[in-house]
């Protein structure tokens, strides 16, 4: 097969096209916060019981963890209750749901699309081979050169799949819907061993705007699995918005600054 001077040029301009676009799109994921308020309590449109304080948390585990959770739900669909309100669903009195790596596929879908999850979640994750997906994707030659990037690895291209294929771009905002829980996606900051959970109060410490974050990359970031996927990263703009820390946080810092502190103890 012979390769001509123009197809050299226009196989030159596709790789090109393809390193930008993957650093651009990049480029354009965290959002700084561009002031800081202290945190007030936001009241969503919810009609559950003031008398009933329903609480989950989700493990890991993978596809089985996240059917796991998949099936509370279901049944928590299933059990009514008797509240101020009248019979409800359980379901619908939880308050809050806290989850880790293969459960926080299930909390974040139903934060998102609510009582959908028991239409869509089974065919769209659960019943779908999506580790053979996964892979695919990473050995496409098109997410070759986004590779070659240091801020684009495995872990961004898992992220990038589920946002397309399960949480259809939504973002932390897109969370906030009327009657819907509060859901806390955790991860473990891979410099400290330490929790991250993605909530503005975390967010703040790095004056980065959760609500414009990607759900997808959160649920990545609690799932995936370290030298299989490569980390998943935030920027970080402290001192840009007025962040104040807290005076516990001081407190802290302070304790931490003192001759019999171990580094491990530093905020």
């Amino acid at each position: 097969m012979k390769i001509t001077a123009t197809k050299v040029s226009h196989l030159i301009g596709l790789v090109l096209v393809l390193t930008l676009t993957g650093c651009a799109n990049f480029s354009k994921i965290d959002k700084p916060l561009s002031k800081w308020t202290p945190h007030v309590d936001e009241q969503m449109v919810s009609d559950r019981s003031t008398d009933l304080l329903v609480l989950l948390a989700f493990s890991g585990g993978g596809t089985r963890a996240a059917a796991f959770a998949y099936g509370v739900l279901k049944t928590l669909a299933d059990t009514e209750v008797t509240t101020e309100n009248g019979q409800r669903s359980l379901l619908h009195e939880v308050d809050v749901i806290s989850s880790v790596s293969g459960g926080s596929f299930t909390s974040a879908y139903y934060g998102l699309r609510g009582d959908k999850i028991f239409e869509e979640f089974e065919d769209r994750f659960l019943r779908k081979n999506v580790e053979g997906a996964l892979i695919r994707q990473v050995l496409s030659p098109l997410n070759w050169i986004p590779q070659m990037s240091p801020k684009f690895g495995r872990g961004d291209v898992a992220a990038e799949y589920y946002s397309k294929h399960i949480f259809d771009g939504a973002k932390f905002a897109d969370l906030q819907r009327p009657g819907a829980p509060v859901v806390v996606i955790n991860a473990t900051d891979l410099a400290t061993g330490m929790r991250l959970s993605f909530a503005q109060e975390y967010f703040n410490l790095l004056c980065a705007d959760l609500d414009q974050y990607p759900l997808a990359r959160a649920v990545t970031a609690s799932s995936a699995v370290p030298i299989l996927f490569t980390p998943i990263t935030i920027k970080n703009y402290a001192g840009t918005c007025g962040f104040e820390p807290p005076a516990w946080l001081a407190e802290a810092r302070r304790i931490s600054r003192a001759p019999h502190a171990r580094p491990r103890h530093a905020a």
